[in-house]
C-alpha cells in the first residue's frame, strides 16, 4: 500500500456525486421511561408492596426483641455452665436462672394474670401448650432448679443441664402464645 492515499475512503469506481453524500443520522435513543399510565400504576403498586414489606419486617424485628435478649441471656448461662470453673453455688444460681428467664419471657407475650401465678405442673403444662418440649427428664429439672435448695440444684449432671438449656432455647425460639 505504498502508493495509495488514505485521504479518501470512497469505494473504487464511485463518482464525485456519491462522495458528496452524508451518512443518514441515527434516531434518538429509546427512553427507558414508560410511556403509558399502566406502567406507572405497576411501579406505584410495586413501591407500595416494598414499603409494606419493609414496614412489616421492621415491626416483626421490634416485636421479637424480647426473644433476642432472652437467647443472649441463655447463651451467657450456658457459657458459664460450660466453663466448668463455677463453684457449686454459682452453678446452682446459673441453673436457677433458667426458670426465671422462661417466666420473664412468657410474661412478655402472655397476660400477667394467665402466667404469673403458674407453678409446678401448671407451669410445665403452659410451657408444653406453647410449643415447649420439656419431657419427663427436663420438666422435673425445671421445677428442681426453681424450688430445690442450692446444694441439690448443684448436683444436676452436666448432661441434664445441657438438655435443660437445649429445651429452654427451643421454647424461647419457637413458643407461640395465643392470647
Amino acid at each position: 500500500m505504498s502508493g495509495t492515499s488514505n485521504a479518501t475512503l470512497a469505494p473504487a469506481g464511485s463518482s464525485a456525486e456519491l462522495q458528496g453524500l452524508q451518512e443518514l443520522p441515527l434516531p434518538p435513543p429509546v427512553s427507558y421511561v414508560p410511556q403509558t399510565i399502566g406502567w406507572l400504576f405497576v411501579a406505584i403498586v410495586l413501591l407500595g408492596a416494598v414499603l409494606l414489606m419493609s414496614w412489616a419486617a421492621r415491626r416483626r424485628y421490634r416485636r421479637e426483641r424480647y426473644r433476642r435478649h432472652a437467647l443472649k441471656e441463655l447463651a451467657g448461662i450456658e457459657a458459664g455452665l460450660a466453663s466448668g470453673y463455677a463453684d457449686p453455688m454459682q452453678r446452682a444460681a446459673m441453673l436457677a436462672a433458667i426458670p426465671r428467664l422462661l417466666k420473664r419471657t412468657s410474661l412478655e407475650v402472655a397476660p400477667r394474670e394467665q402466667v404469673a401465678s403458674l407453678t409446678c405442673d401448671a407451669w410445665l403444662d403452659f410451657l408444653r401448650r406453647t410449643r415447649g418440649r420439656f419431657d419427663a427428664r427436663t420438666g422435673p429439672l425445671l421445677s428442681l432448679a426453681s424450688y430445690a435448695p442450692p446444694q441439690q440444684v448443684a448436683s444436676v449432671s452436666p448432661d441434664d443441664a445441657a438438655a435443660l438449656i437445649r429445651h429452654a432455647r427451643d421454647w424461647i425460639e419457637h413458643h407461640h402464645v395465643e392470647v
